[in-house]
């Protein structure tokens, strides 16, 4: 008891220091990468900004629809209108996920046991991971920054990711601007086959 002192500054230096050693190197050897560490030894002040601590929040249909801009055709062309509706529809589908209501948009419609037990676990950040390949937007945003394309096409219906690309394809056709209850399943399917890792 008479070294406790300096035994819990010896227990906190190696769980500080010595334990994580290896990712205080890491981040050493990544700071230089873009400037950081020469900017944060020009100026001390800004270490400050290390401090901060960032809120955990879970993304939100908005954020997502946000970060998922659509790249429309040309303003005033057929095609535009129906682009601009599969948004709307894209956006009711993400407000469904995150307001747990997707099983009540579906209607009358007869899922499977997978299908309902997807639909319970089903999060707005399951669809920025589908789109984009990571459940959580990076400090310095996505490259390339994600985006909605439309294909018009009348023999395909499930939306399809290029998470290299991180881009979102919506089929724009009769099946899925039948009805929101369409989309949300065509969506459903496409999410449920697109490799989600489990639980985000």
């Amino acid at each position: 008891m008479a070294n406790k002192d300096l035994f819990v500054k010896n227990a906190a230096l190696y769980l500080a220091v010595l334990q994580r050693q290896s990712c205080f190197d890491q981040l050493t050897d990544g700071l230089p990468y873009y400037g950081i560490l020469s900017l944060l030894r020009e100026n001390p002040s800004l270490r400050v900004l290390l401090d901060l601590s960032g809120e955990d929040k879970d993304l939100t249909a908005s954020l997502i629809a946000g970060v998922l801009r659509p790249s429309y055709s040309v303003l005033g062309s057929n095609r535009r209108v129906r682009e601009e509706l599969m948004v709307v529809k894209f956006r009711e589908f993400l407000q469904c996920v995150e307001n747990e209501e997707l099983r009540d948009s579906l209607g009358e419609r007869t899922l499977t046991k997978d299908e309902e037990a997807f639909v319970k676990a089903l999060r707005p950040g399951h669809i920025l991971a589908f789109a984009a390949g990571s459940s959580k937007v990076p400090a310095i945003g996505f490259q390339p920054a994600p985006k909605i394309t439309f294909i018009h096409d009348e023999s395909k219906h499930l939306p399809i990711a290029h998470t290299c690309a991180n881009e979102l394809q919506l089929f724009v056709n009769e099946t899925t601007m039948a009805d929101d209850d369409a989309f949300h399943y065509c969506f459903l399917v496409a999410l449920m086959n697109g490799a989600l890792f489990s639980t985000i």
